[in-house]
């Protein structure tokens, strides 16, 4: 079994960068300088376009000397090209429901379970990775890709999962992450 590293985020305003010093301690480490981003957390292209810009500028600041997208249109060969090449991969927050279901039907879950990088997973991006997901009062179903069940945007004693899922049960709150070091 490949050990690996899976960040899951409480919910990062990546607008603001209020954890840029994450992904710069990523990029202190010498083998790590690409980043593969899977944008689809909207159905609006104009938000999406908005925010890859965002994720553009955020990741060009914080040392990365690539930064890929996987594209709706690409290829299943391009597609494994762009991980092969990649150290990190990056879901993003957004819908978990639009994220879930472009990972779908590009049948991209087993690529992600196992990819060798570093698996960073923020807000809706954690929640699909996990078993199932809680925020903003609706309960999400993920791939199960860690073992978890995760609240996200999580304030201390507020953990709802306890009435629809089993523990291990870990709620990360907005500004938090965790870091998992496990075998996929």
């Amino acid at each position: 079994m490949t050990p690996r590293t899976i960040i899951l985020q409480g919910g990062e305003n990546v607008k603001i960068r209020n954890q840029s010093n994450l992904f710069r301690e990523l990029v202190s480490n010498a083998s790590v300088s690409s980043i593969l981003i899977i944008p689809w957390t909207t159905d609006s292209l104009d938000k999406e376009y908005k925010y890859r810009e965002i994720y553009l500028s955020y990741f060009r600041d914080a040392g990365f000397q690539t930064i890929e997208f996987i594209e709706r249109g690409d290829t299943e060969t391009e597609i494994e090209e762009k991980f092969m090449k990649s150290d990190i991969l990056y879901l993003p927050g957004g819908d978990p429901v639009i994220l879930k279901r472009e990972i779908e039907k590009k049948s991209l879950q087993e690529k992600i379970s196992d990819f060798g990088g570093v698996v960073i997973g923020n807000s809706a991006g954690a929640i699909i990775l996990a078993n199932c997901g809680y925020a903003g009062g609706v309960l999400y179903k993920g791939f199960g890709i860690i073992d978890l069940n995760i609240e996200v945007h999580s304030n201390l004693g507020q953990n709802r999962l306890n009435e629809h899922c089993k523990p291990p049960i870990i709620g990360i709150p907005e500004e938090g992450w965790i870091v998992i070091h496990t075998s996929n």
